[in-house]
């Protein structure tokens, strides 16, 4: 079982799905079980999770085509003058 400081230091220093499978059952373990680190390891390897999985759906999620929600004009008139309003206060 690794320490609170190394499981820190692991997961600051490495990108956590790039870390061999028995490391981070440890690390997953100890973060589930730790008192003291748990919290902020958890949301450590969960940012690690929603990078990685942005990473590997980028090129999807930047596509023109995969976009199919478009606002119309008249709420883009109201957004418009909600800008304007803001600005004008």
């Amino acid at each position: 079982m690794f320490t609170c400081k190394q499981v820190s230091k692991t997961l600051n220093n490495q990108q956590f799905n790039a870390l061999p499978i028995w490391k981070r059952f440890v690390i997953k373990l100890h973060v589930k079980l730790c008192v003291f680190c748990g919290k902020y390891n958890k949301q450590v390897i969960d940012n690690h999770d929603l990078c990685h999985q942005y990473i590997r759906n980028e090129d999807a999620l930047n596509e023109a085509s995969s976009c199919k929600c478009f606002l119309d004009e008249s709420k883009k008139a109201t957004i418009r003058e909600k800008i304007s309003e803001s600005l004008n206060t």
